[in-house]
């Protein structure tokens, strides 16, 4: 992981691990362009924030099936997942 810190309670450097593997799958199929984590909390409220941009001519099934997968990390996680999908030229 790119440095980010090991002091963090473990679901939140899973979460992390696991919200950077569907940005990478989700640039290797075109649909995000460049992406990064800014942040990640352990306390108050433990979670993963980002951005991510993509082109504005992914369909948008495609930016509700990553915002679902995100979802779903938080459900299972039970932490806050923030990555903000930015259209981008």
């Amino acid at each position: 992981m790119r440095g980010m810190p090991t002091t963090l309670p473990p679901k939140v450097l899973e979460a992390a691990r696991r919200v950077e593997a569907l940005l990478e799958e989700a640039k290797a199929r075109g649909v995000v362009r460049a992406w990064s984590l800014r942040h990640l909390s352990g306390e108050p409220l433990p979670g993963v924030e980002g951005i991510a941009f993509y082109g504005r001519e992914v369909p948008q099934e495609e930016i509700d099936r990553l915002e679902e997968a995100f979802l779903d990390l938080e459900d299972d996680l039970d932490l806050g997942v923030a990555v903000i999908l930015v259209p981008h030229d």
